[in-house]
C-alpha cells in the first residue's frame, strides 16, 4: 500500500461525517434560535463555522490516527480482526510515524480553532479537552475504549460537545468591533443545543456500535472491555435501536418533523441490524450509520433555513 493511501485508510473518511454533522448542526441552532436563514451569509458567522468544522475534522483524524496506534500497541487489531486494514498494525505505518501523524493532527486543529479560541478562554479550554478527551480514546494510562467508555465519549464529544461549542462559538462576541453586529446580538440557545448534540451523538454512536460488534471476538481475546464485550450482541442490538429511534426523537423536538421522515429508513436498518451474527454482517451498518447522521443533520439544517421548524419547539423559544 502506498504511503498516502496508507494515512487516507487510517484517516477512515466514512467516520469524517461525525465530525462535519455536530457543526453544521451547531450553526443550524443559533440559525433557527435567530430567527432567519440570512446568518448563514454573515462573514462573522462563515469565518467562525469554518473554523470550528477545520478544528473538528483535525481533531476526529487525530482520534482515528490515535486508536489506530492505540489498538495495535495492545493487540487489538490482530490477523482474526474482520474489517478495513489497519495501517499500524499491517506495517503500512510504523508507530513513531504514527505518533508523529497525531501531533501534526493536533497541531493543525489548534492553528484551525485558533479564530475560536481567541474569542475566549473557555473555548480555547475547550478545544485543549476536546484534543485530551480524542487522545485519550485509546491511548495513556485509562484509555476509555478498553473501559466502556467509548459510547459515553462519542455522544458526549461528537455530538453535545461539538454542536454545543459550536453554537457558543457563534454566539460570544467578538473582541472589540469588528463590525459584526449581527453575532452580537445573539443569545446562546443552550437547551436546544444540548437537546440536538444529544440526538446527533446517539445517532453517531451507532457507527461504534456497530464497530464494537463487528469486533466482538477479537476485543474479548485481548481484554477491550467494551460495552458490547461487557454486556453481549444482544446489547449491542437494543443499544442501536435505543439510539436511532431516541437520537431521531431529539432532534425532531428541536427541528420539527423534517428529520423525521427518515423513521422508516431507521427502522429498515434497524431491522437488518437485528439480523447480523458474524462479523462480517456488521460492516455495512458504520457506513449505514454514518449515512443516516449525515442525512439527519442535512434534514435539520434543511428545515432550518426554509423555516419549517414549527413554533413550539426548543428552537423557536
Amino acid at each position: 500500500m502506498s504511503t498516502l493511501r496508507a494515512w487516507v485508510s487510517a484517516a477512515r473518511p466514512k467516520t469524517l461525517v461525525a465530525a462535519v454533522a455536530p457543526v453544521a448542526l451547531g450553526g443550524a441552532v443559533v440559525v433557527a434560535r435567530a430567527g432567519g436563514p440570512a446568518l448563514w451569509a454573515e462573514p462573522g458567522f462563515v469565518s467562525i463555522m469554518l473554523s470550528c468544522l477545520g478544528f473538528a475534522l483535525c481533531v476526529q483524524v487525530a482520534c482515528n490516527f490515535a486508536n489506530d496506534l492505540g489498538d495495535s500497541l495492545r493487540g487489538a487489531d490482530t490477523a482474526a480482526r474482520v474489517g478495513p486494514r489497519r495501517a499500524v498494525s499491517a506495517g503500512d505505518i510504523a508507530p513513531d510515524v504514527m505518533r508523529r501523524g497525531i501531533w501534526i493532527a493536533c497541531l493543525l486543529a489548534l492553528l484551525l480553532g485558533a479564530p475560536v479560541a481567541s474569542l475566549s478562554p473557555w473555548l480555547l479550554l475547550a478545544g485543549f479537552l476536546a484534543i485530551a478527551c480524542a487522545l485519550a480514546y485509546t491511548l495513556g494510562p485509562f484509555p476509555l475504549a478498553y473501559r466502556g467508555l467509548g459510547d459515553v465519549f462519542v455522544v458526549a464529544c461528537f455530538g453535545v460537545q461539538a454542536t454545543v461549542l459550536t453554537a457558543w462559538a457563534i454566539c460570544t462576541p467578538f473582541p472589540g468591533d469588528c463590525g459584526c453586529d449581527a453575532l452580537a446580538m445573539l443569545a446562546m440557545p443552550w437547551a436546544p443545543a444540548l437537546l440536538a448534540g444529544l440526538g446527533l451523538g446517539l445517532l453517531a454512536d451507532n457507527i461504534l456500535v456497530a464497530n464494537n460488534a463487528r469486533d466482538y471476538e477479537t476485543d474479548l481475546a485481548v481484554g477491550k472491555r467494551t460495552t458490547v464485550v461487557r454486556f453481549g450482541r444482544g446489547f449491542a442490538r437494543n443499544l442501536h435501536g435505543f439510539n436511532s429511534v431516541l437520537g431521531l426523537a431529539c432532534l425532531g423536538h428541536v427541528f420539527g418533523w423534517a428529520p423525521l421522515v427518515l423513521l422508516p429508513l431507521t427502522v429498515w436498518q434497524h431491522l437488518a441490524f437485528r439480523r447480523a451474527v458474524e462479523p462480517a454482517d456488521f460492516v455495512p451498518f458504520l457506513g449505514r450509520a454514518a449515512g443516516l447522521m449525515l442525512l439527519a443533520a442535512v434534514l435539520c439544517v434543511t428545515a432550518t433555513c426554509l423555516g419549517w421548524a414549527p413554533a413550539g419547539t426548543l428552537a423557536a423559544r
